[in-house]
């Protein structure tokens, strides 16, 4: 080899490491939904960007590129499916920089499913310390082999005047290994991530927005903003609202300088996610708090709290906000659900406004059953929460008059973060500490403690659901969370489903009757834009002794109130039979409907459930021809022009069931039978809240 070769092979081995691309950032998921995930990183040279995914981390099948050259890369992928796993790699034209079974993500659900979210709460973060570390590692601890769908940032992300440099080394360095990598984040801003440049409070120049993407423009589900400043998103049942409380708007006015640009537009985005089961609210600066800020002190220090209190938190509680959560106070203090309280710690008085005397602990302990909520019926509590010690604690308890009077729990003296656990109708907040103790939760529960009453045919099954989540002890020693019963004589049969702790319990009054009186032959209900009203519409298949039908109105499904009364025909004929209802509220987006039908001798059956919205989408019922018939020949189908999905199930007249399936129904009749025996047969279909059940014959 000669010295010329020597030379050549030196200066490509020197030009090839001299362009090779060094991660210097990332990778960090950001703007997650259902469908889609943004993945960022960045490298010291600028490259091509390109990510590779799958379902599995062996086989990375899906590519992404973006060739321009650039040092931040941000890709976005689409077209993913809902509340499933992918792997990914980050790579450049000259190789992977990043990508193992580390590497992966799990979508977010689809709008409005309910399942079990585990949400991570961090504020006041990046302080670059070691209680940074160990409430990372508790964390890490806490969720074991369980994924975190999300985690959120409270403000003061990284210490200590939110430069490029400190991001790296107090925010980056400390979660690229886990959290960044595989969960979806959604930060709001403090006023440390606003402290460089000088100007960044009012030309959002700070290094904030240059590294976080955030849905502007309602790509994650939220009503368009406009601006990262502030946005809203959705995870499955929940809807979340990220604010800014420091920087100034294009109108020149904060968030609590209302009406301002951003406080109109949480009253759009509120109205428009009514419909949301929960609605968390989360940004940086307190209005209640006693720990190493006061919000309580009118001075220029700490008067972003005091105005936040005063001006602004009112909206929330308006429109419905179940929970509230800040950092900035460098503690952790919670209330418990609390309505129309904006004054100051010495004015609290817990009997005028907190709205349960309970500690919400859920803990079996003296006075800790769960905190209830009501959908729809106005405003029924906000809890408030400063989760601000998840890496920074200076300053802590050294305000006088600590703890704040409204607060049920208060910490100073331990760093920690708040982990959100919600299914369904049920909320668990759980604080956990540097060392892993869950030093503080609460429960909240939302339209539980039900009385329900069904009015069925001996010999019909019903089917009886808790409305909790937990343990379940009904009066008849089953455990599950649902039962079916048949009643087997005429008249009253109750069944009470209870936790185990005392808290909650169901209550099931099955009424049934040997002859029904009436066959319903069809019931609808819509909503009518030009009379701003929702109609209903019955049809009777045949009348024997009927009296009256009245008209009953839930906004829960459970809780039913008379509302009209009808007189019958009460012939042999079949009638058709309409109702207005004009007494509607415009902050209900969906109401439930049944009829009780009375005879004269004032036995009563009630029709099937319908319900309405605003969107005019009718409920479903169904059709089962020929009935009777043979199982080749049954045919089931919609009894209006739409589609369904539906959960099916084939019950014998014994209660037994023979099958359960999945189906989609429509107005075209098609088979759902598999060969049965002879005998009497109820079809019982289930879709969003709505249970069908169909009596029929196999000859």
């Amino acid at each position: 080899m000669n010295r010329v070769t020597v030379f050549l092979m030196f200066f490509c081995l020197v030009f090839i490491h001299a362009n090779a691309q060094v991660l210097l950032r990332g990778p960090y998921l950001q703007m997650g939904t259902s469908t889609s995930m943004n993945i960022r990183w960045r490298t010291d040279a600028a490259t091509i960007s390109r990510v590779r995914y799958g379902t599995s981390a062996g086989s990375l099948i899906n590519a992404i590129e973006n060739l321009s050259p650039k040092t931040e890369h941000d890709i976005k992928i689409t077209g993913l499916s809902p509340n499933t796993f992918y792997w990914y790699s980050i790579e450049t034209a000259a190789g992977v920089l990043q990508g193992d079974t580390e590497n992966y993500f799990k979508t977010l659900p689809n709008v409005g499913e309910k399942l079990l979210y585990r949400i991570g709460v961090f504020g006041d973060c990046g302080s670059n310390n070691t209680n940074q570390l160990n409430v990372r590692n508790s964390i890490i601890n806490y969720l074991g082999t369980n994924y975190m769908n999300a985690w959120i940032l409270l403000g003061d992300n990284a210490y200590g005047n939110g430069t490029d440099l400190q991001y790296s080394s107090a925010f980056f360095n400390y979660y690229k290994d886990k959290f960044l990598k595989q969960n979806p984040l959604y930060p709001a801003p403090g006023n440390h991530d606003y402290d460089f440049p000088s100007d960044a409070r009012t030309m959002h120049t700070n290094p904030y927005y240059a590294i976080f993407t955030t849905p502007a423009a309602g790509e994650a589900g939220g009503y368009p903003s406009g601006t990262e400043s502030y946005y809203s998103f959705d995870i499955g049942n929940i809807h979340f609202i990220s604010l800014d409380s420091d920087g100034y708007g294009p109108d020149g006015k904060k968030l609590y300088d209302v009406p301002s640009l951003q406080s109109e537009w949480v009253i759009h985005d509120l109205e428009a996610n009514a419909n949301k089961e929960w609605i968390i609210a989360y940004w940086h600066h307190p209005p209640f708090t006693k720990g190493s800020h006061d919000s309580d002190n009118l001075t220029n220090l700490d008067a972003d709290l005091v105005e936040v209190r005063t001006r602004f938190i009112k909206i929330l509680e308006d429109h419905g906000v179940d929970l509230v959560l800040c950092g900035h106070s460098h503690v952790y203090e919670r209330t418990k659900l609390l309505n129309g309280y904006y004054g100051l710690s010495s004015e609290y008085n817990e009997s005028q406004y907190a709205l349960s005397t309970s500690s919400g602990k859920y803990d079996a302990t003296v006075n800790s059953c769960p905190y209830y909520k009501k959908s729809s019926t106005g405003n029924t509590g906000t809890l408030y929460m400063v989760a601000g010690s998840a890496g920074q604690r200076g300053g802590a308890g050294q305000i006088p008059g600590f703890p704040h009077k409204a607060m049920y729990y208060s910490n100073k003296d331990i760093a920690g973060a708040l982990m959100l656990e919600i299914e369904g109708n049920r909320l668990d907040a759980k604080w956990i500490d540097a060392s892993g103790i869950v030093q503080d939760k609460f429960t909240i529960m939302k339209d539980v403690n039900r009385n329900t009453t069904y009015t069925t045919a001996v010999g019909s099954p019903v089917n009886l659901q808790a409305s909790y989540i937990g343990n379940y002890l009904w009066t008849n020693d089953q455990t599950t969370a649902a039962i079916t019963v048949t009643p087997t004589v005429e008249g009253t049969e109750t069944y009470i489903v209870k936790d185990d702790r005392n808290c909650v319990a169901d209550t099931f009054n099955i009424v049934a009757s040997r002859v029904l009186p009436l066959t319903w032959k069809n019931i609808k209900a819509w909503y009518d834009k030009n009379e701003t009203a929702n109609k209903l519409q019955w049809e009777t298949g045949n009348e024997v002794n009927v009296a009256s039908f009245y008209i009953e109105r839930s906004d829960n499904a459970g809780d039913y109130v008379q509302i009209a009364t009808i007189k019958a025909k009460g012939n042999t004929e079949a009638h058709i039979y309409n109702f207005t209802d004009k007494q509607i509220s415009p902050a209900v987006n969906k109401y439930y409907y049944r009829i009780k039908q009375q005879d004269n001798d004032s036995r009563f059956t009630y029709s099937p459930i319908v319900s309405v919205d605003k969107s005019g989408q009718l409920y479903f019922d169904i059709k089962i021809i020929p009935n009777p018939g043979k199982p080749g020949q049954l045919r089931i189908k919609l009894s209006s022009d739409r589609k369904v999905k539906a959960e099916l199930s084939i019950v014998t007249a014994a209660g037994k069931t023979v099958i359960n399936k999945k189906l989609v129904l429509s107005e075209v009749a098609q088979s759902f039978l598999p060969d049965v025996q002879r005998g009497v047969y109820f079809v019982r279909l289930q879709n969003e809240g709505q249970v069908v059940t169909k009596k029929f014959v196999v000859e």
